[in-house]
């Protein structure tokens, strides 16, 4: 089976890339054109047999209302893929059908295919729903799953606690709900309306090498952005700052976000990776830092408790935890100039503080056009809050590696 998450999402993809013992793509319908998520999603599917898509948010939850650009939806219709909503009954019953005909009446474009509802409390709440579904719609119901009397996955100000923490139990205990209470077979007979076109390209021989931070403080990334490194002749290699491991020889450095704010204290404590990451940005090799990663350049990250973890240093500024969110959306950018319209996402929980130089970028809000700055670009240091996509047009990996 082939596994897809939409949207900018990295902790359910985790999540999907365990349960199904495979790399999940991202479908992104914001920062990727429909030729470039159109591949995404071919090149994830071949050779599979079965391909399961999960959403974002509510089905037509996206960045403008008029046709639902964005959203589920959206990567829907542009991939020819039908749709299952999934439906919360709590606390409701009858009305469940009410908002299955609410989803139909605006899902014209691609076909709403069948139904599962979970939060079921007891066996007379699912001989309600199915009786009210079976009379006012024509849609199949396929499954009710019952209420669990408490959350399967701890959460946190991220998200849920992502796959690396979780044991075995978690996902056996999610398939046996699936397999008792969801009809697999209907499920897997529905069929794509589309048929994704893709061709195997050679990747050419590795001759440079990419340091990737991959642990559990790091490991936000999107399978296709280190695709897209191998096929620009980057051989991968992972390490792990928290361990305080260092590859001296590598040609470029990647680091994505993730959690270093729960690990401050060990991070703080490795001074060879200070090192090593100091001397090759000094170098001017090329070091992209997103979210978290751009956390362990800066001076230090003061924590939740108000202590003070220092940090690299690369860059003349500090990060502040804080209790409340501090962003999260699509973002476009204005400057610099060479990579004016490229679209990332931003979600985070800590402030930029002491900042003592210009920001480097220049972003706007997708949805409202509200202006922010973000982010350090120093030689060939770039980092900041917003994740991107390597598949954007403009492209940022075409930016980062050009030769100056």
């Amino acid at each position: 089976m082939a596994p897809f998450k939409c949207g900018p999402d990295y902790i359910d993809s985790q999540h999907l890339a365990r349960a199904a013992g495979s790399t999940v793509e991202n479908l992104d319908a914001v920062m990727l054109t429909q030729r470039a998520l159109e591949q995404v999603f071919a090149r994830g599917c071949h050779g599979r047999d079965m391909a399961l898509v999960e959403g974002v948010m509510g089905l037509f939850d996206g960045i403008e209302p008029r046709r639902f650009g964005g959203s589920s939806y959206d990567v829907a219709v542009q991939l020819g893929l039908p749709v299952v909503a999934v439906l919360n009954a709590s606390s409701c019953s009858y009305t469940i059908a009410a908002l299955l005909r609410g989803l139909q009446s605006l899902c014209q474009a691609t076909p709403l295919v069948g139904a599962i509802v979970n939060q079921v409390a007891s066996s007379n709440h699912e001989r309600l729903i199915r009786s009210a579904l079976e009379l006012h719609t024509d849609i199949p119901l396929l499954g009710c799953v019952p209420r669990q009397s408490s959350p399967l996955a701890p959460s946190r100000h991220l998200g849920i606690a992502t796959a690396p923490e979780m044991d075995e139990n978690y996902y056996e205990t999610c398939a046996n709900l699936v397999e008792q209470h969801i009809d697999l077979d209907a499920l897997s007979a529905i069929h794509l309306t589309l048929a994704p076109q893709w061709q195997p390209e050679n990747t050419p021989p590795a001759t440079r090498l990419c340091a990737v931070a991959r642990d559990e403080a790091f490991s936000f990334y999107y399978q296709a952005n280190l695709r897209e490194l191998e096929e620009r002749g980057f051989a991968l290699r992972f390490f792990s700052p928290l361990a305080g491991e260092t590859v001296p020889e590598a040609d470029c450095i990647y680091m994505g976000g993730g959690y270093p704010e729960l690990h401050a204290p060990r991070l703080s404590a490795q001074h060879d990776l200070h090192q090593w990451l100091r001397q090759h940005s000094a170098a001017g090799r090329p070091l992209l830092a997103e979210c978290g990663g751009m956390m362990l350049l800066t001076k230090g990250i003061w924590d939740s408790q108000g202590h003070f973890h220092p940090m690299a240093g690369i860059f003349d500024a500090s990060c502040r935890m804080t209790d409340r969110r501090q962003a999260l959306g699509y973002v476009r950018v204005q400057e610099p100039a060479a990579l004016a319209g490229l679209v990332g996402h931003e979600f985070h929980y800590s402030v930029l503080e002491d900042v003592q130089k210009p920001c480097a970028f220049a972003l706007e809000k997708v949805t409202n056009g509200k202006r922010s700055q973000d982010g350090f670009i120093r030689d060939r240091t770039v980092a900041g809050y917003v994740h991107f996509h390597f598949g954007s047009e403009p492209s940022l990996l075409d930016w980062l590696l050009a030769e100056n």
